[in-house]
């Protein structure tokens, strides 16, 4: 069954990633350009559509968002006591953080879903995905620059993220249930459903321009902490907001599992947050999570 798990659900997505890292090996092409397409058109028709056709309760949408939220503050006191145990300096856990506490529930996360759920999965990984990006400009980038921006800069990167936008209109139309007239539908429609591959390609090739360091103890624990003993505390509290036998309890353990997301390297770099050990985690989980994910798919369906 493990076999099968890898074949038809991770093995494609981890092709369309191999496209991307051999087209960003082989060519100078710039991803600037791809990743603001994703983060201002396609993305936020994903979300604003899985938002609005979303068949998930008002109490089931906000069981994900705690538990997505509760996942990162227990983690991160994991991660914090385990940084203080290896005796790092503050850049030194910020980038344990960086590296281990933000799943890749996007670029990586959406497409297994949608290959193992189809699309009910990605309805329900689209809350969990909502949720991550408000903690990623928010906390990501708190611990991204040893905390100089302050709490005010950092909640205000939330609002200047125009998925979250589409994420809060979808849900109050849905709410209110106002239906989208057809000539608005469709094209809505269209684009979100080329936000996946395209969240593919720009992952293998942010893959591709990632340098390998050698720090193999760093990089070693924050491979662990992140596709093992995450997905594990995420099992352990799942059991307190939703069966593992529904769809929702499943998408949120796979969520969960997926490796470390690609925009912390954007962060560190940006930050100058040890970008050379976060990208190296990031390339590293992306690599090992094609067994680890297959081994949790194989678990859960």
């Amino acid at each position: 069954m493990l076999i099968v798990k890898l074949i038809n659900v991770v093995l494609p997505v981890f092709l369309i990633i191999t496209m991307g890292y051999l087209f960003g090996r082989c060519t100078k092409v710039d991803s600037k350009p791809i990743a603001t397409i994703c983060l201002y058109i396609f993305n936020p028709a994903l979300y604003f559509n899985s938002m609005v056709k979303s068949t998930l309760t008002t109490s089931e949408l906000l069981k994900i968002f705690w538990f997505t939220l509760l996942l990162f503050i227990i983690f991160v006191v994991i991660l914090k006591i385990t940084a203080w145990l290896m005796k790092y300096d503050q850049k030194m856990t910020n980038a344990l953080i960086l590296s281990s506490g933000f799943p890749n529930s996007g670029n990586y996360g959406l497409p297994i879903l949608l290959f193992a759920f189809g699309e009910p999965g990605v309805t329900v990984g689209v809350v969990f995905m909502a949720t991550q990006v408000i903690i990623m400009n928010s906390a990501g980038v708190y611990f991204a620059s040893s905390a100089q921006q302050g709490i005010k800069e950092a909640l205000l990167n939330i609002l200047r993220i125009p998925g979250f936008a589409a994420v809060m209109m979808g849900l109050i139309m849905r709410l209110l249930e106002i239906q989208l007239p057809t000539f608005l539908d469709r094209p809505v429609t269209l684009l979100g459903n080329a936000a996946i591959p395209t969240l593919l390609i720009l992952l293998g090739l942010s893959l591709s321009r990632v340098k390998i360091y050698k720090e193999l103890k760093f990089v070693s624990l924050a491979t662990f902490m992140k596709l093992i003993v995450y997905p594990l505390v995420g099992l352990v509290i799942i059991k307190f907001f939703f069966s593992l036998n529904t769809l929702a309890g499943k998408v949120m353990l796979v969520c969960s599992a997926t490796p470390t997301a690609a925009t912390t390297t954007l962060l560190a770099v940006q930050f100058n947050n040890k970008p050379e050990l976060v990208s190296t985690v990031t390339f590293t989980t992306t690599a090992i999570s094609l067994l680890t994910v297959s081994f949790v798919l194989n678990l859960l369906i």
